[in-house]
């Protein structure tokens, strides 16, 4: 069971602050990663059309982002790494038996529902913003 005395705060990795590494791949997403307890934006050509089997085990959480510039990016990471603190301290890893993954407690749901409302908002504006249409 989870145990909330135990709490951790979840690592932030952020981008430079200059750039758009996110462009420089076919997709983008936002990653929680539930072994390590990181949160970072990522863009990707090897894993655009498959899901990564840290991915497929729950071992990591990842949600499509836009290719917005490096700061925009950063204050996404920011605003939803305090829902990535919350799902952090709300699982435990399987390893035995197999197959391999992770154990939601009660509330997960809810930090994952946040995070994807975030990465919605950022498709959003992303879409809306001038000059886009």
């Amino acid at each position: 069971m989870h145990n909330s005395a135990q709490a951790k705060e979840i690592d932030r990795d952020y981008l430079a602050e200059e750039g758009a590494d996110l462009a420089k791949g076919r997709a983008a997403f936002l990653s929680v990663d539930l072994v390590h307890g990181r949160i970072h934006a990522y863009a990707a050509d090897e894993y655009a059309d498959i899901a990564p089997v840290l991915v497929g085990s729950g071992w990591h959480m990842r949600w499509p982002i836009p290719p917005i510039g490096n700061l925009r990016a950063n204050a996404l990471i920011e605003d939803a790494a305090k829902h990535a603190d919350n799902l952090f301290n709300m699982v435990s890893l399987r390893v035995e038996p197999d197959p391999h993954g992770v154990t939601l407690y009660a509330g997960a749901g809810t930090a994952i529902d946040a995070i994807q409302r975030r990465c919605a908002e950022e498709w959003r504006t992303h879409y809306e913003a001038p000059g886009r249409a």
